[in-house]
C-alpha cells in the first residue's frame, strides 16, 4: 500500500466495512420482523440494494474518475476491485436468503419463470468467476484479454439483470426501486459516454 492509501479506508478495509454495515442492516431486518417470511424478504431486498450499490461503484469507478478527476473519484477508481468483491460477497448472501425463503416459507425458485432462473443463474456464474479471478491465484490462469472479456461481459450481463429487476419492481409499485434503477441508468450512461469518448 502506498502513501496515498495511508489515510482513509482502502482495499480490504472497504470490504470489512461493507460486510460490517451489511450485518448491522441484516440484523436490524430480523430484529424488526423476526424469523418470518417478511423478515427474510426484507433481508432479500436489502442485500440486493447493498450489493447493487457496490456493483455500480465497481463497474463505473473508472468512468467516474475520467469525468470527475478528483481525490474522491481517484479513491473509487483505485478501490473498484474491492467494491466488486464486496458486491459479490453480499450478493452471494442474497442467494442464501433466497434459499431460506424457498425452503422455509415460499417456493420462490419453483414458481419463477424459466427465463428468470436462467438469467439469474448465469449472472451468479459470472459473479463467482469474476470473484475468483479477482485474486491472483485464479487470475493468472487467464490471459489479460480473457480476463477483460470475462469481466466486461459478466459486468454487462449482471447490470442488465439488475436493470430488468429494478424496472420490474418499479412498475409493480415499489418506488424505492427508482433510486437503484436511477443508479443503474447512470452507470449505463457513463459506460456509453466512455466508449464513445474512446472512439
Amino acid at each position: 500500500m502506498n502513501d496515498s492509501n495511508s489515510r482513509g479506508i482502502w482495499e480490504w478495509g472497504i470490504v470489512r466495512l461493507i460486510l460490517l454495515l451489511s450485518l448491522l442492516v441484516f440484523g436490524f431486518c430480523i430484529a424488526i420482523e423476526g424469523y418470518t417470511e417478511e423478515g427474510v424478504r426484507l433481508l432479500i431486498r436489502w442485500s440486493a440494494r447493498i450489493s447493487v450499490t457496490c456493483f455500480c461503484i465497481a463497474f463505473a469507478g473508472k468512468y467516474i474518475h475520467q469525468y470527475m478527476q478528483n481525490s474522491f473519484s481517484f479513491w473509487l477508481y483505485m478501490n473498484r476491485k474491492f467494491w466488486g468483491i464486496s458486491f459479490a460477497l453480499i450478493h452471494i448472501f442474497h442467494l442464501f436468503a433466497l434459499g431460506i425463503l424457498q425452503y422455509s416459507f415460499h417456493p420462490v425458485f419453483t414458481t419463477a419463470a424459466g427465463i428468470s432462473l436462467f438469467g439469474g443463474g448465469l449472472a451468479y456464474l459470472f459473479i463467482v468467476l469474476m470473484l475468483l479471478t479477482s485474486f491472483d491465484t485464479f487470475a493468472k490462469l487467464l490471459s489479460a484479454k480473457q480476463w477483460t472479456i470475462l469481466h466486461t461481459i459478466g459486468g454487462y450481463w449482471i447490470m442488465f439483470i439488475f436493470t430488468r429487476s429494478y424496472t420490474k419492481g418499479l412498475l409493480m409499485g415499489d418506488y424505492w426501486d427508482l433510486i437503484f434503477l436511477s443508479m443503474l441508468v447512470g452507470v449505463w450512461m457513463l459506460r456509453l459516454f466512455g466508449l464513445l469518448k474512446r472512439r
